[in-house]
């Protein structure tokens, strides 16, 4: 085309025509398509919020009111508590439950009566110095965590660190009920334990000892005989 081709179309008003109208649906299609990558931000915006805010696994730190890090979020705190490690005028009786909860201090309690012999909740403490010092008889408070960046979380025993690829929450003493009490749950105690207030004296109720190996059964080496296990809460 020539310059004087040029001229004659710069001046041509339906080759102007054209041009505007090619521009205008050009215009109209970029207005589509950025109203497709809106509807696309959003919805991925609604994603993220549904998976990752919603997201996460709950453990107990047995031990302390507060949750570790920050990325968890505190649920509640309360009394570590469980079935007596005896039951009252008679040894033999060593029946129930043996898993440990976590009551909430702010609990709702119910108009409902029932037979004082059938099940009970006492609180728990240490029943050693071996948690801390000067930690025997002293009341064990708990904490609800919810971990904002992982889906599963779990208790190692017989570890103070985790396995590659997993994050650490916290590490403490592996404890349980005495061999020579009723059954009970192992939980792992926090490294840095604290008390429940003026809760310092021997009632007895649900009680937590630290754990040992035993060689044996139990392979050593690896495992050495009667030293306390560690114990570590891992999320991933």
């Amino acid at each position: 085309m020539n310059e004087k081709s040029k001229r004659l179309l710069l001046n041509d008003p339906d080759a102007i025509l054209a041009r505007l109208t090619h521009m205008e649906n050009e215009i109209s299609q970029l207005k589509i398509e950025n109203q497709n990558l809106r509807q696309i931000i959003i919805h991925s915006c609604n994603t993220y919020n549904i998976v990752y805010l919603g997201f996460g696994s709950t453990f107990v730190r047995w031990g302390r009111t507060t949750c570790p890090g920050s990325n968890t979020d505190l649920v509640y705190s309360g009394y570590t508590a469980g079935q007596s490690y005896y039951h009252t005028g008679s040894t033999s009786y060593y029946g129930g439950p043996s898993n440990t909860l976590c009551l909430p201090s702010n609990l709702e309690i119910s108009n409902d009566t029932f037979s004082q012999t059938d099940s009970l909740l006492h609180g728990s403490e240490y029943e050693r110095n071996i948690f801390a010092y000067d930690s025997a008889d002293e009341d064990i408070p708990c904490a609800v965590c919810r971990s904002k960046t992982a889906s599963t979380t779990l208790m190692i025993p017989g570890r103070k660190s985790c396995f590659s690829g997993w994050s650490f929450e916290y590490t403490g003493l592996l404890a349980s009920g005495s061999v020579f009490h009723g059954p009970s749950s192992y939980i792992c105690i926090d490294s840095h334990p604290e008390y429940l207030q003026a809760g310092k004296e021997n009632k007895n109720g649900h009680l937590f000892y630290a754990v040992g190996f035993k060689c044996g059964s139990l392979p050593c080496p690896p495992y050495h005989d009667d030293r306390a296990a560690y114990c570590v809460i891992c999320s991933k």
